[in-house]
């Protein structure tokens, strides 16, 4: 099987604290952080069962559009199920590598806590990928945990934004309430 379902450990927490609270208290307001208009066509990568996919739809108007990418079909239909209300998303399953997604089209891309879960030799060809799919001056939005043991460091990201032809607008890390490390960061395609 090439995509088994997720550990029964990590539905559970997707469920009571992605879904239950997360997407109701702290998506809303990441989202609005980032400062988007309404009208943009937006691609989440690993948009998961659709905790931030729901805030980031809210904001656009009717004539935006969020594309939903996700490698699990678990995931993909988790995300339909709740988000059936929503009629701006398109899911799409699969490898964001092997996708064909017509370049230059979108205005943004959301990398939110889901990079550091791809095999770090494999990250620099999603990264590429998705600043192809980007318009130029497009924007990436990325935010990743920062631990040692599970997460990404500041200068990773860096690198891997850079080669893939991106320049660096803002990034850091900074300490949650929580007293977790959270890299972010905002780069622009300039080709």
């Amino acid at each position: 099987m090439e995509n088994p379902p997720p550990p029964l450990a990590r539905i559970i927490e997707e469920e009571l604290i992605d879904y239950r609270i997360r997407s109701r208290f702290y998506h809303p307001d990441y989202v609005k952080r980032l400062g988007l208009y309404g009208s943009e066509r937006v691609l989440e990568f690993g948009s998961g069962g659709g905790c931030l996919s729901r805030a980031l739809a809210r904001t656009l108007n009717p004539d935006g559009a969020l594309s939903c990418v996700e490698i699990s079909p678990y995931w993909v239909e988790k995300a339909k199920h709740r988000l059936k209300d929503c009629t701006n998303i398109e899911y799409l399953q699969g490898d964001i590598t092997r996708m064909s997604i017509p370049e230059n089209h979108f205005d943004a891309v959301i990398i939110h806590f889901v990079l550091h879960d791809v095999e770090p030799a494999a990250r620099i060809d999603v990264v590429s990928a998705l600043a192809k799919c980007l318009r130029p001056e497009g924007t990436v939005f990325i935010r990743e945990p920062a631990k040692p043991e599970h997460g990404m460091p500041l200068s990773e990201i860096r690198a891997l934004m850079q080669d893939a032809g991106l320049r660096e607008i803002h990034a850091g890390c900074s300490r949650s309430w929580l007293r977790t490390w959270t890299c972010e960061g905002t780069f622009k395609k300039s080709w």
